[in-house]
């Protein structure tokens, strides 16, 4: 078997089949859809991504890159067809190792293996968003829920992050302390529950800032989450006004927050 580098890009809605000795492994993955790009493998959907978390290049206002997928790549065998579906005219970039087999040699078994399980274990994202209302300012200390998830019966969702937040309108410039983040699972915080040691949730600043003029996203990577939403129960990401003052959107406009998480599918 030979090995070699795979770095490719993927048209929306075209459908590509692997050659007869070769296979890829895709490690990671990004793409420049605004909506959900599901890669699909022999007609099963084995991977959910959309550019808020996985882009296919860092930019001046993006500082991220591809989205390493870990233990949950994907595996295209020789022969199966493959292909995304997304926003129309998006990209999907793949990069891993392209795998020549010699005449008469299988695919190694872990990736065989990988290949049974990915359509029932996979990468994909939870998103929410929460509009505050038209000129209404958003006082302090006042919390909202911006992405609410119940695992559905027979999947289970693993929190593996990214984490990508922000907050638009803003009138003012979004300082370092200003806005935070909460993980909740079942209604307990995933958190201090008093102020004496700080403030309540994550710093926003750690994937939303800007300078005045130009705005800047990045994910980050959670640590220390609920590790697992098992069917039945919940998961809840808020906002917090930790700046001790009220806020106010642009005139004419809403505090409006999006938050989307990485997370890994299982399917029981």
């Amino acid at each position: 078997m030979k090995t070699y580098m795979l770095d490719k890009v993927l048209d929306t809605g075209t459908t590509y089949t692997a050659e007869s000795d070769k296979a890829y492994i895709i490690r990671k993955v990004g793409t420049t859809s605004t909506s959900k790009a599901t890669l699909e493998v022999a007609g099963a959907d084995c991977l959910e991504i959309l550019d808020e978390i996985a882009r296919t290049h860092p930019t001046t206002y993006y500082l991220y890159d591809l989205l390493d997928l870990g233990d949950y790549y994907v595996v295209v065998p020789p022969d199966k067809k493959f292909g995304f579906s997304g926003s129309s005219g998006s990209k999907m970039r793949i990069v891993g190792e392209i795998l020549e087999l010699a005449p008469g040699e299988a695919l190694p078994s872990p990736y065989m293996g990988r290949y049974a399980e990915q359509a029932k274990k996979y990468m994909s994202y939870l998103r929410g968003t929460y509009s505050h209302g038209t000129d209404t300012a958003w006082t302090a200390n006042d919390e909202n829920n911006v992405l609410s998830k119940t695992a559905e019966a027979g999947t289970k969702y693993h929190i593996v992050g990214p984490v990508y937040a922000k907050l638009a309108n803003l009138s003012a410039v979004h300082s370092p302390g200003d806005w935070t983040l909460r993980f909740y699972l079942q209604g307990a915080p995933w958190d201090i529950l008093s102020t004496n040691m700080g403030d309540l949730g994550v710093d926003l600043w750690k994937c939303y800032w800007n300078d005045g003029t130009n705005y800047y996203y990045k994910p980050f990577k959670p640590t220390n989450l609920p590790p697992e939403i098992e069917p039945g129960r919940s998961f809840v990401v808020s906002m917090i006004n930790s700046s001790g003052a009220s806020k106010s959107p642009s005139s004419g406009t809403s505090l409006t927050a999006t938050v989307t998480v990485g997370v890994v599918v299982e399917l029981l």
